[in-house]
């Protein structure tokens, strides 16, 4: 009888892969930190950066969180890999948003003022939150996700 249910995966799922732990400390002063040191670097050079943080914010808390607190379930944090994520999360939305504006609107300036300026910023604050986590990053505090 212990041959049959040996095997059988609806009594016993299977074991989830392993999660990483996370610091919410250093989470937290890196998402509000990372645009904040992007524009207080770049204000001197232009006032663009600036304006990312003001009009880019929202979206970029309202989409990167959750999209970064899940990738942290399975992989180390780097700088690169953030910056990779947070490029392909913001043309994966910004893309079909771009294309809806494009069937209602026949003057796309603002969404590709948008989508050209995020998909230099995106990247930008990607790596530079995930270089301010990993600095921050301590074993102490780190808690499951």
């Amino acid at each position: 009888m212990t041959e049959i249910t040996a095997k059988s995966y609806i009594l016993f799922p299977k074991t989830a892969a392993p999660t990483q732990l996370m610091d919410p400390v250093a989470f937290a002063l890196a998402i509000v930190g990372g645009p904040l040191v992007v524009a207080t670097i770049g204000a001197p050079l232009f006032a663009i950066p600036v304006m990312a943080v003001v009009f880019g914010g929202p979206l970029y808390l309202l989409i990167g969180i959750p999209v970064l607190l899940v990738d942290m379930r399975r992989n180390p944090v780097t700088s690169g890999r953030w910056a990779r994520l947070a490029f392909a999360s913001f043309i994966l939305l910004g893309l079909p948003m771009l294309f809806f504006t494009a069937l209602i609107d026949k003057s796309l300036s603002v969404p590709g003022f948008f989508l050209i300026f995020g998909s230099v910023f995106a990247p930008l604050w990607g790596a530079v939150i995930g270089y301010i986590y990993g600095r921050l990053e301590r074993d102490f505090y780190k808690q499951t996700i």
